[in-house]
């Protein structure tokens, strides 16, 4: 089988994985699938589930977005975020909605930054039934 390198920068850390067979990533335009030898690209990504296959075993992991650059000998996720599901606390996801929702309805929280915080907050608590 085909694998490939994935280099995962963050502000804080670079992860990096070998022999990913394949990976899933929340582009802003749906989900996109990437294999061994995939064309160049560079796709701009959304809050959403990350998956990655490593010898047939799949990896979940929480993106609040970034960017991504494909190339046929690997891949590297430029994010803002990455947190893998089995790291994901519950109560602080379920707070952190709650607190969301309330923002929505405060005049004077800016609108966009309380709906992406819902985005998330919904994602994380996605992703606690994958581990």
């Amino acid at each position: 089988m085909k694998t490939f390198q994935l280099d995962i920068i963050t502000p804080i850390s670079i992860q990096s994985y070998e022999n990913i067979s394949y990976l899933r990533i929340p582009s802003i335009d749906g989900l996109t699938g990437i294999k061994s030898k995939h064309a160049n690209a560079i796709i701009a990504l959304d809050v959403g589930e990350i998956k990655i296959t490593i010898g047939g075993k799949d990896k979940y992991f929480a993106t609040s977005g970034g960017f991504s650059d494909i190339k046929p000998e690997g891949v590297q996720l430029l994010l803002e975020t990455i947190e893998p599901s089995k790291n994901i606390n519950k109560k602080r996801a379920e707070n952190s909605l709650k607190r969301a929702h309330k923002n929505i309805h405060n005049k004077s929280m800016n609108l966009d930054r309380a709906q992406r915080a819902i985005q998330r907050a919904k994602n994380r608590l996605k992703l606690l039934s994958r581990d």
